[in-house]
């Protein structure tokens, strides 16, 4: 059941990536439908009573459930496709009774027949894998079943319901893992991640995305936006913000949440140089972090000290006064649920207080995800008693990183287009192996206590080689009863010292024999991956030049069409050239009128300012030296000071400043342009 439902996955990712969802989010399940009225035409089944015939087909053919009303809506788009040249191959009538005459429909099926051939590799190396690492209980379909996981996740938000596939997925989550490092392996996986959220399409229909809501951010996923959780949490909690930030959201962090972090820090920071155990089986480790960007416990305290800082730069707004949420949250039921599952009660009290500010943020009770307007968004860890199902489908408190950024992305694709199809599987499948091998791991504290063991009683014989391979076999739930070890320390330190051994060589021969096993099988499927393609570029080389041939035939008898086009073209554009060749000689004469006028007030002015000189000199008997004393007298005459002053203000600041415009400010010249009155017949 899952490996059809994957190939269908498989398929729609296909789809999606060789067209575009710009017609409507329907369009990439038409050609599904479509083989599905080819196949059952095959069959010789030509009519039926009612569209629910062509359902239960398509049904078991892929093994997702097509709505009754999408379904009609498809067979509405492909019977007017069908019927537009006047041959009716398939009628779909008004009581969704229907009719199928001679309809075919194979473009699919070399890429299907592909496809199908990569599900099965991936089955056959996921059953090697498994038996490589001496696993003998597992289901070879669970790997698909796993892939679809987060598609159940999102159930709680577009149909409040509490859908599940299943439990503990810790060896589909180290498959997924392991071969991240092989992309052609990984494409497919990603390629079925994919599918599995174009599905929700139809099994969903989200509506477009709220605009300007409230992310409350937590602890962890401001970690991964600075870079101290894994390279792809860091990548998903960046790219969600930036998406946010264009969307409109308003981004917010608690004070309280900003003291949680700091604490964290400087824990960390104490405990830098003590910890290797630790850092080897969290993979989203602080520790981790600092390995891989090469800081020191000094930059971890400054990291600590600058927090505030940091959020400016991701337009993050910090509430300071939360006195009021504290106080609700010290006797909320949230608090007491918390208390339970916390691992301090400093931590759920963080939590509580933050879920009563989205509680008051929200102001009632909502149950459709379109009008949510606050979440505590948080990254890969499942913050139990906040995100969980309610029965009576009030949506949770607080959201997934990762759920949310596909959620954005299914409500409508273009919000998002900048980004590639890639980085939203990428994303997800990331924190579908993050938070499934983090639920599955021991508390860190019995960790840390193997740890300081190890440190203590087997330093100097176990290497740092061994001491990944114990953490291997804890992360892979190998090495279980952890604190039955810690107590062996205790009471004999040489037995605890033996048995890590034992199990360090265990994994030792594991890791050899998944090599040598998988190695073969990878380089196997790798070459037949790059055999398909080959055949899938050679399919869709044969696809495109048959359409050549008959676009051609078509050419041929167009070819007259064509050539009279071409010149009514020709002459049109000559007869537009013309008509702006008049406009621009129409524009530019009114210009120059509108610029003559400033000049003729400037030459008015230069001529009433020569008249009055000669005056002055007519007056002086033509001595520039009685002149120069006439105008100094001048000065102690307030009114003949004033009027020559406001003569100088209206020259500077009107007639030199119009002169000014209508030849440098070049806006002020566009906006008469605009003014210009242009015939209509050259207008068009």
């Amino acid at each position: 059941m899952y490996k059809e439902r994957a190939l269908t996955y498989s398929v729609l990712a296909h789809i999606r990536n060789k067209a575009t969802l710009a017609k409507g989010t329907l369009d990439i399940f038409i050609p599904l439908i479509k083989r599905v009225i080819s196949k059952m035409n095959l069959e010789n089944i030509h009519s039926g009573k009612n569209i629910i015939e062509i359902k239960n087909y398509s049904d078991n053919l892929y093994n997702i459930d097509f709505p009754i009303p999408v379904l009609r809506k498809l067979l509405q788009i492909i019977a007017e496709e069908c019927n537009s040249s006047g041959e009716k191959k398939f009628i779909l009538y008004n009581d969704d009774a229907f009719v199928i005459s001679e309809y075919l429909f194979t473009e699919f099926e070399v890429i299907i027949k592909t496809h199908k051939d990569e599900i099965n590799s991936l089955e056959k190396l996921f059953k090697d894998f498994c038996e490589s690492s001496d696993i003998k209980d597992f289901k070879s379909e669970s790997i698909f079943k796993f892939i679809e996981k987060n598609k159940y996740s999102l159930s709680r938000y577009f149909s409040q319901s509490e859908l599940t596939n299943g439990e503990d997925f810790t060896l589909e989550a180290e498959f997924v893992d392991f071969f991240k490092k092989f992309p052609p392996l990984y494409d497919q996986l990603k390629k079925i991640y994919l599918g599995s959220l174009l599905s929700s399409y139809i099994e969903y229909n989200p509506s477009n995305v709220k605009m300007g809501v409230e992310l409350l951010l937590d602890t962890n996923f401001i970690l991964g936006l600075l870079d101290l959780n894994t390279p792809e949490s860091t990548h998903t909690c960046r790219t969600l913000i930036e998406i946010a930030c264009n969307l409109g959201y308003k981004i917010r962090v608690l004070t309280d949440t900003i003291d949680e972090m700091r604490l964290l820090l400087k824990a960390k920071s104490e405990n830098f140089s003590e910890s290797f155990l630790v850092k080897k089986v969290y993979p989203e480790d602080i520790y981790n972090a600092c390995d891989r960007r090469k800081l020191s416990r000094v930059d971890l305290e400054r990291i600590a000290d600058n927090l505030e800082a940091e959020f400016p730069k991701y337009s993050i707004t910090i509430i300071y006064d939360t006195t009021k949420y504290k106080n609700i949250a010290k006797y909320s039921d949230e608090y007491k649920s918390l208390k339970k599952i916390r691992s301090s009660e400093r931590s759920a009290m963080h939590d509580a207080i933050a879920l009563n500010y989205v509680k008051h943020i929200r102001k009632k009770n909502i149950y459709d995800f379109e009008n949510v307007n606050c979440w505590f968004l948080n990254n890969t860890i499942n913050r139990e008693g906040s995100t969980t199902y309610d029965p009576h489908g009030k949506q949770p408190y607080a959201i997934k990183a990762d759920d949310l950024l596909n959620i954005i992305w299914l409500s409508n694709p273009k919000t998002t287009e900048q980004y590639d199809h890639s980085d939203i599987a990428d994303i997800g499948l990331a924190s579908l192996v993050s938070l499934t091998l983090n639920d599955s791991l021991p508390k860190a504290t019995i960790i840390q206590e193997l740890d300081d063991n190890i440190h203590k009683y087997a330093s100097e014989i176990l290497d740092d080689t061994d001491i990944v391979k114990l953490a291997s076999r804890i992360a892979n739930k190998q090495l279980k009863d952890i604190e039955s070890i810690n107590k062996l320390a205790k009471t004999d330190k040489e037995e605890f010292v033996k048995r890590l051994e034992k199990e360090a060589d265990k994994q030792k021969k594991i890791d050899n024999a998944r090599f040598e096993r998988l190695e073969k099988e990878v380089n196997k499927i790798i070459q037949k991956s790059e055999e398909l393609e080959k055949i899938r570029e050679n399919y869709e080389l044969k696809t495109k030049n048959n359409d050549e041939f008959v676009s051609s035939l078509k050419t041929e008898n167009k070819e007259k069409d064509e050539t009279i086009k071409e010149l009514k073209d020709k002459l049109d554009s000559i007869e537009k050239n013309q008509k702006l060749e008049k406009k621009d000689e129409i524009i530019d004469n009114e210009l120059k009128k509108w610029r003559n006028k400033s000049w003729r007030e400037l030459f008015i002015c230069l001529l009433l300012l020569l008249l009055s000189v000669a005056c002055i000199l007519y007056i002086s008997n033509w001595s520039h030296i009685k002149a120069m004393e006439y105008i100094y007298s001048f000065k102690t005459n307030v009114l003949i000071t004033s009027i020559v002053g406001l003569l100088v203000m209206i020259f500077n600041g009107f007639v030199l400043k119009s002169l000014y415009d209508k030849y440098r400010n070049y806006s002020n010249i566009e906006n008469f342009k605009k003014s210009i009155k242009i015939p209509k017949e050259l207008d068009e």
